[in-house]
């Protein structure tokens, strides 16, 4: 799959949300697979076209109140962008996706990539762009972990130390849901040693699992090879994320050639967690015998095994994508992502029911044949779409 560079893109410093979790302001300002039946692996999935199903919750739209200051004076023009409170839908997303995976399996693990902001409701006034910060506990009880990039290496550029200011912001979050009792995942982007010991030793009143990329950038291409052995290697079972000392982060197989080489890569090694693409090269699915095969740790014993979902962007290599969309058609679809980690990819109306029901809501959708592959949960990532939204 083609790549384009990334930057890590920037956090919504405010979304626009009252403490008691009501009605928001109209205007926020914000900083800057698969398994088809059988074991034959995920190609099933490329004729899934199920609607959603009657056991989905069904999401009611939010319809903002009217600016008080502008309603109604002349010469306003229609920007064409959708009147929704981006905040809140994403929240809405994510709940009813956690509630419909959890509703069949309710060890499913649910882990947002990113999108601190979304875990607190932060009153906005006229003159204050922030206000008390209240947990936004629905959506805190839909996760199970929250996994966050780059908080002290390769936030800017890989290797390079994260601004203070930013760390700082990222640190200030977790601490504040320590108490919600989230399993923290930690990604820098470095292969020094000592900054990753600097950088466990921050984390360490967190309780956080630690994972240091190898370059190039922030691809997600290959696994560490330093340390040597993961942190905290054991032999012991583990179940579920919230017993496993360490994981490991590769969502771009390409640089592996062979399916079987990557799956190959992954089996050698001690990982308690493995995130990983359910697709190979984001195209070959993997099959039931490569499950059962990353399943066990080098040493034998079970492992977590938890699949990559980007639930906000249209991806132009997944099964799903039909050759004749382009913006605007389907109606969800809207402008190219500029910012794609990895190829192609499309913003969508990650609010419509149509483009959810894509992503779950039935057996045959994108989650629901993650599920039926066997995996224990799920890293959704697109979860800073709204941030994008909010600035278009």
């Amino acid at each position: 799959m083609a790549k384009q560079p990334y930057s890590t893109s920037g956090r919504t410093r405010q979304p626009a949300q009252n403490a008691s979790g009501g009605k928001a302001a109209p205007k926020s300002i914000s900083r800057r697979h698969f398994l088809g039946a059988g074991a034959t692996g995920l190609g099933g999935a490329l004729l899934a076209s199920t609607p959603l199903g009657a056991v989905a919750q069904q999401l009611e739209p939010f319809i903002p109140a009217p600016n008080s200051l502008t309603e109604g004076l002349p010469g306003l023009t229609d920007t064409g962008k959708p009147e929704k409170d981006f905040v809140e839908e994403m929240r809405d997303y994510v709940v009813a996706i956690s509630r419909w995976a959890k509703s069949y399996r309710s060890d499913f693990s649910i882990i947002a990539m990113n999108g601190l902001e979304l875990t607190e409701f932060l009153e906005k006034t006229l003159f204050a762009t922030r206000g008390v910060a209240e947990p936004a506990r629905n959506y805190l009880r839909a996760l199970d972990g929250i996994l966050v990039e780059a908080p002290f290496y390769g936030f800017e550029k890989y290797g390079e130390a994260t601004n203070a200011e930013e760390t700082k912001y990222i640190l200030g979050y977790l601490e504040r849901l320590k108490l919600e009792g989230l399993q923290y995942l930690a990604v820098d982007y470095t292969e020094n040693r000592s900054d990753m010991d600097k950088a466990r030793a921050q984390l360490r009143g967190l309780d956080a699992l630690y994972y240091a990329a190898p370059p190039p950038g922030m691809q997600l291409s290959s696994l560490a090879k330093v340390p040597s052995t993961p942190f905290g290697a054991n032999p012991h079972v583990i179940d579920n994320i919230r017993e496993a000392k360490n994981f490991a982060l590769v969502l771009d197989s390409s640089p592996y050639g062979t399916k079987d080489a990557y799956v190959d890569a992954l089996v050698a090694t001690n990982y308690d967690t493995l995130i990983i693409d359910p697709f190979h090269r984001g195209t070959i699915p993997l099959t039931y015998d490569d499950m059962k095969r990353l399943r066990y740790k080098k040493t034998g014993t079970p492992r977590n095994l938890i699949s990559y979902l980007n639930i906000a962007t249209a991806e132009t290599y997944r099964y799903y994508w039909q050759s004749g969309w382009r913006a605007g058609s389907p109606d969800f679809l809207s402008e190219g992502n500029l910012m794609a980690r990895w190829g192609q990819e499309n913003h969508v109306h990650y609010w419509s029911r149509e483009w959810q029901s894509i992503i779950f809501g039935s057996e045959n959708s994108y989650l629901g044949n993650i599920m039926k592959l066997g995996f224990d949960g799920v890293l959704m990532a697109g979860i800073d779409e709204y941030s994008w939204w909010l600035d278009y």
